[in-house]
Order: structure tokens, then C-alpha cells, then sequence
């Protein structure tokens, strides 16, 4: 269907077309005018064509004036896509032998397995008995009443059934996957390929196209760039091209046959947040019991990737037993091959958490194992074992602590510094009691005055900054009269020129309200700052309620110092229970800060983004600012002790430590946020610039190049760090997967830059076999905010025939509009000057002026 109309752009009055329009008007007048003098000259038939082609010629003037476009529009029918995606990763391997056999007999029905409508009905009922955890009546009391033929008949069904059960135990979740689109009685790939297009899909930790021939096998034989290691509910949602890139026909909903285990640290549901934006539904059918097996399990490793060398770094270790209540397991912990530690327990839970201390007297890499020994009857054995490994050095992180008074938070921060082994730490404290009886106070009460030799370039290397051998200076409740703008001068350099990290700690009485330093201003990533005070309302309830909680950021959640355990949502669990905070320091961001942690109101009032952030960081220079908008974080210690103070700020320590190490020279610092990852796990490489080369090369350009460590010519990929939008100062990318090995990545930028010194940076990848194995259960809860966020619905292989009522039409009538412009047209132009050229070729032919 067509629809053609008119629109003239000119009637929205512009002063041009007012102008115009008057134009015409007194141009009309005129030209009556002049057609009363030219009646007494020449003859009427002249006088009126003259008269009309003037007429004619203004009224195309005017409509030009009016601008008309002609505007068409038609419809067009193009047929749509349907992404059906199978998950391939290694739980998808799983036998789900431990499944109810409610989860069996429903499995067994969705398959085909049994039932047809004659027995339906009974299917349904022993369905119902099992939900309500009873035997069902195998035989109906109007089939037969001869107790022993029923009897018979009972025992054949149930025999029938079981058979069918042992069967199914033979098949994996994959396999499972692969009856339900193939199976011949209900062939539902074939019935969705009528619908339209079907593009077959295979993920893991990637996802790559297939065709129906390789559903067809046994799977067996995925690529080795699936990563079936891992997960990636994401990859899988991102798996078909965009269609302005290609071409090719609209996605029209997404099906994905999974157990919803995804360890991607991704977060699918915004993706399907995403679809659901531009109308595309997500139809996941979930695969696998809902039911732990049981299994023994390496499920979560948490250590230090770096320690120092003679320190103690310590590995937490979660051991999965669920199904073995009250059963003796052993946990061994070897360093090629030397057993260093046996652990033994009863089971008395679904996982139980270990400690480890190991020993940090080598320097360099070193590699462990932690395995369990395999139970009888255990689902999975290929799970009882993981590697990992640490990097020793031999260095402490050099610390300044500076303050105003002993307050609370200096006192127990000190503590928590001085007693690690592995923190050169240095005190000032301004304002301290002294009696004279010492021949100095028990903290020095001056910052050192070092400065750089008289013949000596300032601010060249270390010598030049009375901070320049720290790796991290703590500022907190400190006057304005004794931090003073020269040292504030100081701190600025060792930032930005040195790579140093500065934290900043809000205090009630001087920073950083009394402060007046232009220098603190441009270091502090917050400005309108003012206090916010939590200690009212709440005050009467128990110490571990009171105040203001703080609350993880996604990218706060990915830093070291704030993880307190391996699991993400064991983490979050901590810190949603750790004491709260009776006032901060509000203000608002600055452009290219990032929010680490919120302060969640005590109240309930709603988060504030722009304002409620607490923790934050900000890069400046070569280095970073972390500002902490409390004086509390001694809070923590209520009821557990050192357990998540000390570990709080000793990882601080490190983490600064590390930054001001990180490979790099006064113009860019590079770094990995990890170095160590297993196969197909997410790195990002970083390159940070500072502000004064950027200024002088706005356009520079960072390829990292990636070298086998046993081959240190030959490259074997590259990649190009991007430009963060909200942190300009940062270019970076994820590191492109890589196969298990040892790495170097290089910093390939302008020479001016390296200066003939290569940027390197180490990268550990190990092989690994149980991130996908560490929980075996089904997650229908992800796969359900999937579902709803992007407008479709969660199916169970007993309900995927639905697929076919719910899936929208894949025939899609698309409205379309073309216009043409009729004021400026060559035709209009064409058309006035032939006019006005009759018109003046007339004139002169009767001897008109």
C-alpha cells in the first residue's frame, strides 16, 4: 500500500518566507500596475497573456517560497530470524542422575519418551504424587479388580518406568538439548524453520554459527575457540551481527537450550534489558535439575596473585560435599608433586571453607595444586582438582600516614599498618601529647623538608620529592596550618609524576571542609562538598545497625582491596553486614571519577548516584586518588576483630604498591588487571596517560602486542587499546582469548614515548577444568530475569511446544518513507525561466520596454 501527500516546510512562518511571500504580494501589485499602462499599447490578447505568464511565474516563485516536498509512503514484508543458541560448556556434560524423579518423568514426557493420549491423564496423576512426595497408584481401580493382575500390572508399569529412568541417566544435559530440537516424534527445529529463518548457534565461554548437520553428531567435537571451560549467557545473546552491518534479515527473538550456570562476571540480564529495548524476547528453556548432586568439588579458590617474599599469604578454599552428610573427605594441598598440607574433615553441610597458609620463602612464580581424593558415587570426577599459582617479591610497600590527632580511625589504622610484616610504614601526627620527658614525641610531628640538590633538575626521580620512596600516602583529619601549599605541591608530584597513590580521609573538623588549597581541589574528586549526618534517628538501635552501610559498585567489586571472599555474592554478603557508618562527605563527581562504593541510606531514601558515592577513585597523572568519605572504616572491626579491617587497608597497601610498579615511564603506566587467568577468563590491558602528553599528542595511538614467552620474536596476536569516552586519560581492551601458556604483552606506542625501552608486562594463562564445574544445579532464577527483562518467557522442555504460540511473527511489514523536494527541483527552475523568457520575448516582439 501506497500513500502520496503534500507537505509545504514553508508554512512554518520563518522570516524568510514572510519576507518572500510579502515579496510576491507587492510584486503582484505591480504588475496590475504596469498591466494599466500596457492596455493603452498594445492589444487585449497580448496585454492578457503578458499578464498571465507574469501571474504564472510569481505563483511559482511563491510555491518555491512555500517549499512542498512530495512525500510517499510504502510498505514492505521482510521475514525475520530466529537465533536458537545451545550451550556447549562442560556442565552442559553433566548426567543428571540425581534428578527427582518428578524432574525424570517430566523429562521423560517432554522427549517422547511415554505417554500419548490414552495415558496422559494417568501421567498426569503420578506427575501430581510425586510433587507430593508419594508412591503413585500404578493401576486404576476400574482397570482390573483382581488384586493379583494388578499387582502384575503395577509392577510392569513401575519396572517400565524406571527402565526409562536409567535411561535418561545416561543422557547429558547436551544431549538432552539435542532430542529436544531433533527428536523425529516432535521435531520442533524443523516446525520453527517453517516458521522462517533458523540460525543455529553453539556457545560456551564464545559462541560461534553452525548448522543443523552438527546437531545431527554428538556434539563432541566443538572448536577449541568455544572455551567450553566457561560460560557466557552474554556471548550468546551477542552471537548474530547487527543487520545494518550485514544486511540480512531482523532478529526477531533469541531461544536458548542452557542450565543457566553462567561465570563470565558479565551481567547477561542487561544485555536481555537490551533486546527487550528494541522488542527482540529472550526464550530460554532450562536444562538440568534444580537439585545439587552429589558431588566433592573444588568449587572456589581466594589468594593473593602477588605476595611478599617471607610474608604468609593465606588460601581460602570453598570444598563442596554436597550429598555426603557425615562422610569422612580429605584435601591435599602439593607443589609439584610434594604434598605441603593434608587437610581432613566430616561433611556436615553442602561446602565447607579451608585455610591454607603458604609458604612465600622463593622468589618468582609458584605453582600449587589443591585436590580432594573422589568418593564412590560422586556425579563428576573431573572436579575434585584445581591449580593455581602466586607471584613472590621481594618488596614492602612503603606507607605514610599523616594526621592531625590520634582519633579512632588513625589509632586503629596505625595498628592495622604497623603490626603487617610487609608495610614500611611511617607516622606523622601533628597534634600529640608531649611532656618533655623524651628527646622527641613518640611519632615524628613534622612532614619531611627533603629537597632535590642544588645542581639537580627538580622532580627528575625519587630525590626530588620528599615522597618519592612511598607507595601510598594516607591524608587524613589534618589542619590547613600544617599542610601547607607547598606540600600539597609535593603530594601533587609524587601523583602525578611518580605514580603514586594518595588517599584522602574525610574528617569532621578539617579536611576537607577548612581546607582553601587550590592544589587539594584539583586532587580531590569530589567539589559542593558538605557533611551528611546518619547519627539521629537511628542512634538508639544495636552498634552493628546504626548509620549509613556502603555498598559495592560493579567496578568496585572487581578490585582486589575490597574483595574480602572469592564468591561475588559471599562478598556482597559481607559487606551488606559489616557496620554502618554515622556520617560522610557528600558532594558531586567530578568528570572521570569512579564510584567504588555508595553509602546506602539508613532510612531508605533512594540512591543518589551523582552524590551518595563514598569511596571513590580518580587516576591523575601517573597515578591515583581514592577518597574515603568517613572516618569509620574502624567500625568493621565490631565483633570479628582485625578479620576485615587489616585485610581492608593491608590490600590497599599492596594494591597501591603494585600500581606504582606497574610498567611504564613518566608519560603512560601499563598494566593488566590480572596476570594471572585461566583459559578463556577476562583480562583488560590498560595503558593510563597523563594529561600533559595528551595535551601535547591528543591523537596517540597504544597496540599491545602478545608474545610467547619461549618465543620472544614472533607475534602471535595484537590488539588496539580504545579510548575510554568518560576516562580520556585511559585507553584499554580485553585481552583476546589465548590457550594455556605463558605470555608477554608489549606496549607498542610512538617513540617518543618508550625512549628505546620496551613497555612489557607479564601473562600467566592457566589450563582450567573447574569453573564450570563448581555448582552442577540448573538456574532457572537467571534464566528467568533474562526472560522477563527482555519480554519473553522461561520454558522447561515439558513446555517448549509452547515455543511455537509464543514466538511473534516472523513476517514483519516494515513502513518505509522516501520523499522528493519540489521547491528547489530542477523541473521548478526550468520552468520559471522558460515562463519570464516568453513573457520577455513577447514584450520585445510588440515593443514594449
Amino acid at each position: 500500500m501506497s500513500e502520496r501527500h503534500f507537505q509545504f516546510n514553508g508554512f512554518e512562518l520563518s522570516g524568510w518566507t514572510i519576507v518572500g511571500v510579502c515579496a510576491v504580494i507587492l510584486a503582484i501589485f505591480t504588475i496590475v500596475l504596469l498591466f494599466r499602462y500596457e492596455r493603452r499599447l498594445v492589444s487585449h490578447s497580448v496585454g492578457n497573456t503578458l499578464i498571465a505568464l507574469r501571474v504564472v511565474a510569481l505563483v511559482l516563485i511563491l510555491f518555491t517560497f512555500l517549499e512542498p516536498v512530495l512525500t510517499w509512503s510504502f510498505n514492505t514484508e521482510k521475514t525475520g530470524r530466529l537465533i536458537v543458541a545451545l550451550d556447549v560448556s562442560d556442565s552442559m556434560n553433566t548426567q543428571d542422575r540425581h534428578a527427582t524423579d518428578l524432574e525424570k518423568l517430566r523429562l521423560a514426557r517432554a522427549l517422547k519418551m511415554i505417554g500419548n493420549k490414552k495415558v496422559d491423564s494417568r501421567l498426569d496423576r503420578w506427575e501430581a504424587a510425586y510433587a507430593a512426595n508419594k508412591e503413585p497408584e500404578w493401576v486404576d481401580e476400574n482397570e482390573t479388580a483382581n488384586p493379583e493382575k494388578k499387582a502384575q500390572l503395577a509392577s510392569s508399569r513401575k519396572s517400565n518406568l524406571q527402565s526409562i529412568f536409567e535411561e535418561l541417566d545416561q543422557l547429558s544435559r547436551k544431549e538432552v538439548a539435542q532430542k529436544l530440537l531433533l527428536n523425529p516424534a516432535n521435531p520442533i527445529l524443523e516446525k520453527l524453520q517453517e516458521r522462517g529463518q533458523v540460525d543455529l548457534v553453539l556457545f560456551a565461554g564464545d559462541a560461534i554459527s553452525t548448522e543443523k548437520e552438527i546437531l545431527n553428531t554428538t556434539l563432541t567435537d566443538v572448536p577449541d575457540q568455544v572455551h567450553m571451560e566457561l560460560s557466557n549467557l552474554s556471548q550468546a545473546l551477542k552471537s548474530a551481527p547487527s543487520n545494518s552491518d550485514t544486511g540480512a534479515a531482523p532478529i526477531s527473538s533469541y531461544i536458548l537450550l542452557t542450565d543457566g550456570r553462567d561465570n563470565s562476571q558479565l551481567d547477561p540480564v542487561s544485555t536481555a534489558e537490551q533486546l527487550g529495548q528494541m522488542q527482540i524476547p529472550v526464550y530460554p528453556v532450562v536444562l538440568g535439575s534444580a537439585y545439587q548432586p552429589k558431588d566433592i568439588s573444588v568449587s572456589a579458590l581466594d589468594f593473593p596473585q602477588t605476595a611478599f617474599k617471607d610474608d604468609r599469604p593465606l588460601l581460602k578454599a570453598r570444598i563442596g560435599t554436597n550429598g555426603y552428610e557425615g562422610k569422612d573427605v580429605r584435601v591435599i594441598l602439593k607443589q609439584n608433586d610434594r604434598e605441603l598440607d593434608v587437610r581432613n574433615f566430616t561433611a556436615r553441610g553442602k561446602s565447607k571453607t579451608l585455610e591454607f597458609e603458604l609458604k612465600a620463602d622463593k622468589l618468582g612464580r609458584q605453582e600449587f595444586t589443591l585436590q580432594t581424593d573422589i568418593l564412590p558415587g560422586e556425579t563428576r570426577d573431573d572436579n575434585n582438582e584445581k591449580n593455581f599459582a602466586i607471584n613472590i617479591v621481594d618488596d614492602k610497600s612503603h606507607v605514610l600516614l599523616v594526621d592531625e590527632t590520634a582519633r579512632w580511625e588513625f589509632r586503629f589504622l596505625h595498628n592495622a599498618l604497623q603490626r603487617d610484616k610487609r608495610i614500611d610504614l611511617e607516622q606523622v601526627l601533628f597534634e600529640q601529647p608531649y611532656l618533655g620527658l623524651l628527646p622527641k614525641p613518640f611519632f615524628p610531628n613534622q612532614l619531611s623538608t627533603k629537597k632535590p640538590p642544588e645542581n639537580e633538575p627538580p622532580n627528575q626521580d625519587k630525590s626530588s620529592n620528599p615522597f618519592g620512596e612511598k607507595d601510598l600516602i594516607i591524608i587524613g583529619d589534618v589542619s590547613p596550618n600544617h599542610l601547607k601549599e607547598e606540600n600539597w605541591n609535593h603530594i601533587k608530584k609524587f601523583v602525578a609524576e611518580q605514580g603514586g597513590t594518595l588517599v584522602l580521609l574525610a574528617g569532621k573538623k578539617y579536611l576537607p571542609l577548612a581546607h582553601r588549597s587550590e592544589i587539594l581541589e584539583e586532587l580531590l574528586p569530589l567539589d559542593k562538598m558538605k557533611m551528611v549526618n546518619w547519627n539521629q534517628a537511628n542512634f538508639k538501635v544495636p552498634p552493628a545497625e546504626r548509620g549509613m552501610r556502603l555498598r559495592l559498585t560493579p567496578e568496585g567489586e572487581k578490585e582486589s582491596l575490597f574483595q574480602f571472599d572469592v564468591t561475588p555474592e559471599f562478598n556482597r554478603e559481607i559487606w551488606d553486614q559489616l557496620p554502618g557508618h554515622l556520617w560522610f562527605i557528600q558532594g558531586d563527581q567530578k568528570p572521570g571519577t569512579t564510584v567504588l562504593a555508595y553509602g546506602v541510606s539508613p532510612f531508605n531514601a533512594p540512591l543518589d548516584e551523582s552524590k551518595d558515592g563514598v569511596i571513590i577513585h580518580r587516576h591523575y597523572g601517573a597515578g591515583q586518588v581514592i577518597w574515603i568519605g568517613i572516618d569509620s572504616t574502624w567500625r568493621w572491626r565490631f565483633r570479628v576483630g582485625d578479620r576485615y579491617h587489616h585485610r581492608f587497608w593491608g590490600q590497599l597497601a599492596r594494591w597501591a604498591a603494585r600500581n606504582k610498579a606497574a610498567a611504564g615511564n613518566e608519560f603512560v603506566k601499563f598494566s593488566l588487571s590480572k596476570t594471572d587467568i585461566y583459559a578463556g577468563e577476562i583480562s583488560t590491558a590498560t595503558a593510563r596517560w597523563t594529561q600533559a602528553y595528551l595535551d601535547q599528542f591528543p591523537d596517540v595511538k597504544s597496540t599491545v602486542a602478545i608474545y610467547k614467552t619461549t618465543n620472544p620474536e614472533k607475534v602471535i596476536n595484537s590488539f588496539e587499546l580504545i579510548r575510554q569516552k568518560n576516562q580520556p586519560l585511559i585507553h584499554e581492551a580485553n585481552i583476546p582469548p589465548l590457550p594455556a601458556g605463558e605470555y608477554e604483552l608489549k606496549l607498542m606506542t610512538s617513540t617518543e614515548v618508550t625512549q628505546g625501552k620496551e613497555i612489557t608486562t607479564p601473562l600467566f594463562v592457566h589450563e582450567i577444568k573447574t569453573i564450570e564445574l563448581g555448582n552442577l544445579t540448573s538456574n532457572p532464577q537467571l534464566l528467568t530475569e533474562i526472560a522477563e527483562s527482555s519480554g519473553g518467557q522461561l520454558l522447561t522442555p515439558q513446555t517448549m511446544d509452547q515455543l511455537l504460540e509464543l514466538l511473534p511473527s516472523l513476517s514483519q511489514e516494515t513502513t518505509n518513507q522516501d520523499e522528493i523536494s519540489l521547491w528547489d527541483h530542477w523541473f521548478i527552475l526550468v520552468l520559471i525561466m522558460g515562463i519570464l523568457t516568453v513573457e520577455w520575448a513577447i514584450r520585445k516582439l510588440n515593443g514594449l520596454p
